[in-house]
């Protein structure tokens, strides 16, 4: 059974490797980042200290689209293809069917995230590497929460139509819409919102749980204080809420197909 779940995962990485649209957004990152350290390196004062900023917001808009485009077709692709009771046919069940799709793409998103990355590296400073460096773990929980989310949308999609049009609409939603949403909220309010109920639904949205543990690296500690964020408080929400976001679509796509009685 492990043989079988390896050669499973080591099949989907290998497919995603060829996927020319995970390729070229792959290229398209890896090639901002590099703009990005390239025009910091030659810049002076204010410019260069906007690298880490910079980079953390190239990351929060196009590793979550990466991450969506691998996992939206995980089942639904097999679903149309007519493969997914073959799948369901091997010694190692639903659940470690999905669990194994998803390994095999997050590796695929790892070596993503690790080439945009190291191509910026080796356009950078050796202070902005050390920006770079900061970057890649936290990029790849980012990565991990939204392919997960991917994989939850692939098993309940029917066609891969309707899941390409379900992944663009939940990143458009919760890498943009999200946060003027809560500024509507904040304005709306007039006040009457806690800065507690603010902090944690930033920190309920992974890309806004991101920026924020960013931005308390790469900024002044006072600008989480002015936002109403305690940085005590996040870092003790952060581990969960990264756990549950990357842990919970997963097991709810293999709850969903074990109830589904054909597929």
């Amino acid at each position: 059974m492990p043989r079988v779940w390896l050669a499973l995962a080591w099949h989907e990485l290998s497919e995603r490797a060829r996927d020319r649209w995970v390729l070229l957004i792959s290229f398209v990152f890896a090639g901002l980042a590099s703009a990005v350290t390239m025009y910091s390196r030659s810049a002076d004062g204010g410019a260069a200290q906007l690298t880490g900023p910079s980079l953390v917001t190239l990351a929060s808009l196009l590793i979550p689209l990466i991450a969506l485009v691998l996992g939206h077709d995980a089942i639904v692709g097999e679903r149309e293809r007519n493969t997914l009771g073959l799948l369901f046919s091997l010694p190692i069940g639903r659940t470690g069917v999905v669990v194994a799709k998803y390994t095999g793409r997050l590796l695929a998103l790892t070596f993503s995230i690790t080439l945009g990355f190291g191509l910026a590296a080796l356009a950078a400073s050796e202070q902005h590497r050390g920006v770079l460096s900061q970057l890649w773990w936290p990029s790849l929980l980012l990565g991990s929460a939204f392919l997960s989310l991917g994989m939850l949308i692939s098993s309940i999609s029917m066609r891969q139509v309707t899941a390409v049009s379900t992944v663009i609409f939940a990143w458009f939603v919760l890498v943009f819409f999200y946060d003027l949403g809560l500024l509507a909220l904040l304005v709306g309010a007039d006040g009457r919102v806690s800065s507690l109920t603010i902090e944690r639904l930033v920190a309920a949205n992974p890309a806004g749980l991101f920026r924020v543990e960013m931005m308390s690296r790469f900024t002044a500690k006072s600008t989480l204080v002015d936002l109403g964020i305690r940085e005590q408080s996040l870092s003790r929400m952060a581990p969960l809420i990264w756990g549950l976001w990357i842990v919970m679509p997963v097991a709810c796509s293999g709850i969903f197909l074990w109830g589904k009685k054909s597929v």
